[in-house]
């Protein structure tokens, strides 16, 4: 297999084979072995208590994937649902938090990848929620990644195909009940990445914040040599030009090491709404993974 993770086949041959009894939704749509051996390895599995970003922003996902929830009493915004099996963790989470699956008005992604929307097509069929994307990453999630640029084709990394509702641009607003979301286009780590920005106000304070997909670039990606897809190197420039323009008070990613989720938790176990705030985190962030895109422009151009 030529995608970026056939190097971590040999080392998950060594590991135990998942249990395979779970319900089919639970089951990987290829690639059993291998999905399930690299979600018990990276925590992508591993279960994570709810807890409180700010405002109505809850997190709900696992101990490394950041699934988000947006709660109102008319219904919930979740952004990103993670790996097979996932959902048993989401549904746990909101229980615990009082909120219903089946009260999720709207799924969106911030990429369109299996370790951050194989669940998808489960929760859209028991909630009937709205899929909203991007239309570079539409494609992506209505054939199961197939298209996908670098992880995509017959023996990539697919996931569950799930028909998108509506197609989202750069600026546009999404709306449940009292939340207000605005999509932030920022590609390159899939074609149709995306953050969302909000503004919480609590205790009189109004607060930025930031769910914000960061421009990691996955082992195996070209950026200028045979690019791994056309426009690649501009999407990514594109990106880190409009995340250097943000300032978020409170900011969250897709994966917990990316902002800190643990250490932030340990420091503030009980809720406050400064427990995520971290302004001058964030663009140091944001300078750390554009360096590592320099440093692969540099390292493609020896």
């Amino acid at each position: 297999m030529k995608h970026l993770f056939l190097a971590l086949l040999l080392l998950f041959t060594v590991l135990s084979c998942a249990d395979q009894s779970a319900d089919e939704w639970d089951k990987p749509v290829n690639h059993a072995f291998l999905k399930e051996n690299m979600a018990w390895a990276f925590n992508w599995s591993k279960p994570m208590p709810a807890f409180k970003v700010i405002g109505n922003l809850y997190g709900v996902g696992t101990y490394d994937l950041g699934i988000f929830l947006v709660a109102s009493e008319s219904g919930h915004i979740l952004i990103n649902t993670g790996v097979e099996g996932s959902y048993h963790q989401i549904q746990d989470n909101m229980t615990a938090l009082g909120l219903e699956i089946r009260d999720i008005k709207i799924l969106l992604t911030m990429q369109a990848h299996w370790d951050h929307v194989a669940e998808f097509a489960r929760i859209k069929a028991i909630s009937n929620a709205e899929v909203w994307a991007t239309a570079a990453d539409a494609v992506l999630l209505e054939d199961g990644g197939f298209s996908d640029p670098l992880l995509g084709g017959e023996d990539g990394f697919l996931f569950r195909p799930v028909p998108v509702d509506k197609i989202l641009q750069d600026g546009d607003v999404i709306e449940v009940g009292e939340n207000r979301l605005v999509l932030h286009e920022q590609p390159g780590h899939t074609p149709g990445s995306a953050s969302y920005s909000m503004v919480v106000s609590e205790g009189g304070t109004d607060y930025e914040v930031l769910i914000v997909n960061m421009a990691t670039i996955n082992p195996g990606t070209q950026l200028t040599n045979e690019p791994t897809y056309a426009g690649i190197k501009a999407d990514f420039a594109k990106t880190f030009a409009s995340q250097k323009q943000m300032h978020p008070d409170v900011w969250v990613a897709s994966h917990a090491g990316f902002y800190g989720l643990h250490e932030k938790l340990t420091a503030n176990p009980s809720y406050n709404p400064r427990r995520f705030y971290d302004p001058s985190g964030y663009p140091l962030a944001i300078a750390e993974f554009e360096k590592a895109f320099q440093e692969q422009l540099r390292s493609e151009q020896d």
